[in-house]
């Protein structure tokens, strides 16, 4: 379902993880499981180029499809901004506002 869960399943714990573009094309230009599974591109700025466009055109996509925007942060019960957080950080801090959620 892609990021897409928070609509088709309205009930559920909805997190939103947001990133700088410029540290996620960096993430995923160093990341040698996705350079082989993805294209390959020769520079940090052509990836930070092809993340944008796939991101304007599924946002596209959903908005036709659907009349939803993703991006819409009042989607979501947690926001998090994980551009300065390690991956253990980010499940730390989604296990601790899941908890809460839990108790509302």
């Amino acid at each position: 379902m892609h990021v897409f869960g928070w609509y088709a399943v309205p009930q559920s714990f909805k997190v939103y993880l947001k990133v700088d573009i410029n540290v996620a094309a960096k993430r995923v230009f160093e990341d040698e499981t996705r350079r082989t599974t993805e294209r390959k591109f020769e520079t940090v700025e052509e990836q930070r180029k092809d993340i944008e466009k796939r991101y304007r055109l599924e946002n596209e996509r959903y908005w036709n499809l659907y009349g939803v925007r993703k991006e819409d942060e009042s989607n979501y019960d947690f926001v998090l901004d994980t551009t300065n957080l390690t991956p253990e950080q980010v499940a730390d801090e989604i296990e601790e506002e899941y908890k809460k959620w839990l108790e509302e």
